[in-house]
C-alpha cells in the first residue's frame, strides 16, 4: 500500500507539482531509526527534504540554481549549484528561536536604524523585509485578475517567511560559508582528508577548492590530455575511501569536446583512481560510486541497475533492477537508499535502454536492504519533479529545517562560541 503526499508547505509561491506517493511503512521507518533524507534534483531546482513524525511524510523545498552534489557529516550539509558550494552548519541551539516569529525588520534590535529606501523597481522573492515594505507604497495601477492573484499569492509567500517554523523540526541547519566557482558543472562532492573534493565535470578533473581560486585541479583520467571547460569524458561519480577519492565513473573515454553526446555506443567507465586504471567499461552511464563495506557500490543508470564491485577479486554483480534512471547513493546500516529518474530526451544519439525496456519509469527514492537485495520502501513524485541527481542520509533527526543564505532570518540567527579573555591584557 502506498500513501499520497500533497506538498503544501513547498511554498506558497511555487507553481510547480510536489506531489509524491509513498509506500506505508517509510514514516515509521526513517523515525524509528532518526533519519532524514536531502536530495537535489536540477531539473526542480530545489533541494529537498523527506521528514517524518512517524505517521506521514513531510517533503520539504528550498530553490537554489541547478542544486546538483550533496554531502553530509555529522554537524553540516554541503550543497553544490550553479557557481557556487555552500555549507550549512548544524546549530540545534537555533530550533527554540526558528519556532518563534521572526520579527519584523522595524522590531529587530539588532536592525540599523535607517528609514529603506523606496524601491525603485519590483522586488525579488527571496527579499522579504524590503517585499514587505515595497507592497505598501505600490502606487494604485489597474491590474488584470491574474495579476492580482499573482501578486496576492506573493505578499503571502512574503508573509510565510516571518512565520514560525514546524514544531516538529528537531534539527536547524544554517547557512554558514559559500565558495564561488563559476559554471564547472559540478556534481559529486564530498568532504576527505584535504578539505571538499569536487569532481568538476566542465574540466573532466577531480579539484579542491581554495578561496583564492575557482578551483585546484587535483587529478584526471589518462586519457584526458589537458583541462579545459569542454566536457570531454563526463566525469561525474565520485567515492571517497579513508578519506581520499578512491573510484570515479565517466560516460566515456573521448578526449574532444563533449563527444560523449554524439557517440553512438556506451563506453562508459568505473575507474580507480591511485592507479589511474580502468576497473570496468562498456558501462550505460554510469553514476554515483560509494565505498562501503570493502565494495565499491555504482550505479549503471542507462539500465537502471545498482552494481557492485568487488576490487580483491574483480568480482561486477547487478544487486538489483530498478524502473528508472538509477543515480544518487547512501547508506544506512544495511539500507541503501538509490535514486530514481525518469527517462528524458537528452541532448545525446543514444538514448538510455530504459526507454525501451519499462512502459514507464519512475522519479524516487527506493531503498533497498543489501543483505537480501529486497526492496524496503519508497517515495514516487507524482508531479513535475522527473530528475534527481544526489541523495544524503542525514542522522540524529527525523524532521530537519534548513534555512538558506536568502531567508530573512538569516537577519539574527547567530551561532558563535564563547569569548576566551586574553591573560596579556
Amino acid at each position: 500500500m502506498s500513501q499520497a503526499i500533497q506538498t503544501e508547505n513547498a511554498g506558497i509561491y511555487d507553481e510547480m507539482d510536489y506531489s509524491a506517493e509513498y509506500s506505508d511503512n517509510l514514516p515509521a521507518i526513517l523515525k524509528q531509526l532518526n533519519i532524514s533524507l536531502a536530495f537535489t534534483s536540477y531539473q526542480a531546482a530545489r533541494l529537498m527534504l523527506v521528514r517524518s513524525d512517524g505517521e506521514t511524510l513531510d517533503i520539504n523545498y528550498k530553490s537554489f540554481p541547478r542544486p546538483m552534489g550533496l554531502t553530509v557529516t555529522q554537524d553540516s550539509l554541503t550543497l553544490g549549484t550553479f557557481t557556487q558550494v555552500i555549507k550549512f552548519q548544524r546549530e540545534d541551539l537555533l530550533l527554540s528561536q526558528v519556532k518563534q516569529p521572526l520579527p519584523t525588520i522595524e522590531e529587530d534590535i539588532t536592525a540599523p536604524r535607517i528609514k529603506p529606501k523606496e524601491p525603485e523597481q519590483p522586488v525579488s522573492g527571496n527579499d522579504a523585509d524590503a517585499g514587505l515594505k515595497a507592497e505598501a507604497s505600490e502606487p494604485d495601477v489597474e491590474l488584470t485578475q491574474e495579476q492580482l492573484e499573482r501578486r496576492k499569492q506573493w505578499q503571502a509567500y512574503q508573509k510565510a517567511l516571518f512565520a514560525p517554523l514546524d514544531e516538529r523540526a528537531d534539527a536547524c541547519f544554517i547557512s554558514r560559508s559559500a565558495h564561488f566557482t563559476g559554471m564547472i558543472n559540478i556534481h559529486d562532492i564530498d568532504w576527505g582528508d584535504e578539505g571538499l573534493w569536487a569532481v568538476n565535470s566542465s574540466f573532466s578533473c577531480l579539484c579542491t577548492l581554495s578561496p583564492d581560486a575557482s578551483f585546484i585541479p587535483r587529478w584526471k583520467p589518462h586519457f584526458i590530455s589537458e583541462l579545459g571547460p569542454e566536457d570531454r569524458c563526463h566525469l561525474n561519480g565520485m567515492a571517497l575511501k579513508d578519506g581520499k577519492p578512491a573510484y570515479v565513473t565517466t560516460f566515456s573515454q573521448y578526449n574532444e569536446p563533449a563527444k560523449w553526446r554524439h557517440s553512438d555506443e556506451f563506453n562508459g567507465t568505473l575507474m580507480e583512481v591511485a592507479g589511474n586504471r580502468i576497473l570496468l567499461e562498456g558501462l550505460a552511464m554510469p553514476h554515483s560510486p560509494r565505498w562501503h563495506q570493502g565494495k565499491v557500490y555504482f550505479c549503471n543508470s542507462g539500465y537502471g541497475e545498482l552494481c557492485s564491485y568487488d576490487p580483491a577479486s574483480g568480482r561486477h554483480e547487478t544487486i538489483a533492477k530498478l524502473p528508472g534512471f538509477t543515480r544518487g547513493m547512501d547508506f544506512y546500516g544495511p539500507l541503501l537508499f538509490v535514486g530514481l529518474s525518469k527517462v528524458r530526451d537528452g541532448a545525446v544519439n543514444k538514448p538510455s535502454p530504459l526507454k525501451e525496456m519499462y512502459p514507464e519509469t519512475f522519479s524516487g527514492i527506493w531503498i533497498i536492504n543489501l543483505e537480501d537485495s529486497s526492496q524496503v520502501a519508497h517515495i514516487s513524485f507524482t508531479g513535475n519533479v522527473d530528475q534527481i541527481y544526489d541523495i544524503a542520509v542525514l542522522t540524529d533527526c527525523s524532521f530537519p529545517e534548513l534555512i538558506e543564505p536568502q531567508h530573512p532570518r538569516m537577519r539574527n540567527h547567530f551561532c558563535f562560541p564563547a569569548l576566551t579573555e586574553s591573560r596579556d591584557r
